[in-house]
């Protein structure tokens, strides 16, 4: 008898017969299936409807090398449409059996969402995208890169973002449970600090939500603090790549070197530099680093390949100015470096060289332990391995948009990733340090020593004090004293030390103005509270000769109490 079926065992009948094929003697369960199984079985647990289950779709399924753990990623939609965010992953064993699962699908879904139709189009999004976080207004018009369907609008980025613009119908769960109608907006800023995520009320055009993809480690304060991590982690990329590396195979390519400061040495603080022959893990690059054509022998003599482009971005570019270290025929990759100097932009090959080595490591580092090409890994050619490719990391040295930070945008596969990594400063000496302190001898009222921090350009301190009178810069417009605009009084500065204030326009350029008006020197008062910042040259700072330093902006408020006619 059959009629007492409860109502439990009729859903589970209907999941089964829509989900799960009917198994013939012999035939071979897939890890799907287990995967739908293991859903049906803790579907109240999960707090599920048979609704929210059954409206999904595949977004990946691969397979890890290393230990055949089958990973499986669905995501929740409704009215074919997708819920940002709401994804579900199982993993299987190769035995079939369920190692973990993650859960973020939305109970009850189809009750909580607003609405299928949205009222402003992916061009009002993009207006409301940008009023939302603050950007600024841009006259040109929005023109249609691409439409993949009327859900799916791909907007040129031509004088807007750096990336093409992606604007996607979605549902976006709120904190309240409600669940709205939204569009999806990916938006990266023409200075590649933040390459925003966000989600606009499709019904009024509010931000309901908003996700930075570029992420930022600041050396600065505890906040971002991420040193110790880093350490941890490099401790750990140490230990696995000795042990990827016992697995190499045989060498298509011929031998090349870099003089770098090479696996386990973290940093010029914790050893010197070797020069490493050889370094691919052919198992993982199989042609070398300089490769992209799956063929032997190098495209590229240059810090360029499948995995990585590296090259310095001193001007904030946000791209190669052509001028990448080249290793010649033999990719001899040895460049001279002389740390002490305090002239940066005197080694740029070195350290270029240096970040397209640790890039490259680290890309062979994690390819053992999982993240290959179906994991969505960075590399131009895939090698026939699937997913998809043309998407290396573009890794930028002495980055000019900032200091004491490294950070690290991606977007999905198949889209390069960025990479900047920026000029070190020492941290503000304390009062009275001495020769890295600036000295004020006269007059009497504002003499002392006041911490300062040198520029990552410009011309060396000596250890013989560099004497001279402080003059105030004035441009005659706005700010008068940030010397954004042709400086007025040249004559007053000229063989004089130069005081800016920190403003709109770039540190180089400030100073450049002042050096072609004949000041000996620069001191840039910061415009924030805190100790003062390193500094960035910008796209013309490459051309100053003279000394540029930064002090506090209460401590220049003091200073200027001493400079007759400033107040």
């Amino acid at each position: 008898m059959t009629t007492n079926l409860s109502f439990k065992g009729l859903c589970t009948t209907l999941f089964v017969a829509l989900f799960l094929p009917l198994f013939s003697l012999g035939q071979a369960i897939k890890p799907y299936d287990v995967a739908l199984r293991h859903l049906e079985q803790n579907r109240e647990e999960l707090q599920l409807t048979l609704s929210d289950l059954q409206n999904h779709v595949i977004s990946d399924q691969y397979s890890s090398k290393h230990n055949g753990v089958t990973h499986i990623y669905l995501k929740q939609t409704h009215q074919g449409i997708e819920v940002y965010n709401a994804i579900l992953n199982i993993n299987i064993l190769p035995d079939m059996k369920v190692l973990n699962m993650g859960n973020r699908f939305v109970p009850n879904l189809s009750q909580r969402v607003n609405t299928t139709s949205p009222s402003i189009t992916p061009a009002q999004a993009v207006e409301a995208a940008m009023r939302g976080l603050g950007l600024p207004d841009n006259d040109a018009s929005l023109l249609v890169k691409e439409k993949v369907s009327n859900q799916h609008i791909i907007f040129d980025n031509a004088g807007f973002a750096l990336e093409p613009i992606p604007v996607k119908l979605v549902y976006q769960p709120l904190e309240n449970k409600d669940v709205r109608l939204a569009w999806n907006v990916k938006f990266y800023t023409l200075d590649a600090q933040n390459w925003w995520n966000v989600r606009i009320d499709a019904q009024t055009g509010q931000l309901l939500d908003k996700f930075n993809q570029v992420l930022h480690c600041e050396f600065g304060g505890a906040e971002h603090n991420c040193s110790e991590h880093q350490a941890k982690n490099i401790q750990h990329q140490a230990k696995t790549a000795t042990r990827a590396n016992t697995t190499t195979s045989a060498k298509t390519n011929s031998a090349n070197t870099y003089n770098v400061f090479a696996m386990p040495i973290e940093s010029p603080n914790h050893g010197p530099r070797s020069i490493v022959t050889d370094p691919a893990d052919y198992n993982v690059s199989p042609f070398g680093w300089h490769d992209t054509d799956g063929v032997p022998g190098a495209e590229f003599t240059i810090t360029r390949g499948n995995n990585v482009d590296a090259y310095h971005d001193i001007f904030d570019n946000n791209q190669s100015n052509g001028d990448q270290p080249d290793g010649g025929a033999t990719l001899d990759f040895d460049f001279p470096l002389n740390l002490a100097s305090n002239q940066p932009y005197t080694y740029i090959d070195a350290a270029v060289t240096n970040l397209f080595y640790w890039s490259n490591l680290m890309h062979d580092v994690w390819y053992n332990y999982g993240f290959d090409e179906a994991a969505g890994n960075f590399q131009v050619n895939n090698y026939g391995n699937g997913a998809i490719g043309g998407d290396h990391v573009r890794a930028e040295a002495m980055d000019g948009s900032g200091t004491n930070n490294a950070n690290f945008g991606t977007d999905d596969d198949g889209s390069s990733a960025r990479m900047q990594m920026y000029l070190w400063t020492s941290d503000p000496l304390p009062t009275g340090s001495g020769s890295d302190s600036l000295e004020v001898l006269t007059p009497q009222g504002a003499a002392g020593l006041y911490p300062m921090v040198t520029a990552g350009f410009g011309g060396p301190l000596s250890t013989t004090p560099l004497v001279g009178d402080l003059v105030e810069v004035d441009d005659a417009t706005g700010t008068t004293t940030d010397a954004c605009e042709a400086i007025v009084n040249g004559a007053d500065i000229d063989g004089k030390i130069a005081l800016i204030d920190r403003g709109a326009c770039e540190f180089g350029f400030k100073a450049l103005a002042a050096e072609d008006e004949g000041a000996i020197a620069v001191v840039i008062c910061n415009n924030v509270t805190g100790p003062p910042t390193g500094m960035a040259p910008g796209a013309v700072g490459g051309s100053v000769t003279i000394p540029v330093v930064m002090i506090s902006m209460a401590d220049c408020a003091f200073i200027r109490t001493g400079i007759p006619g400033v107040s």
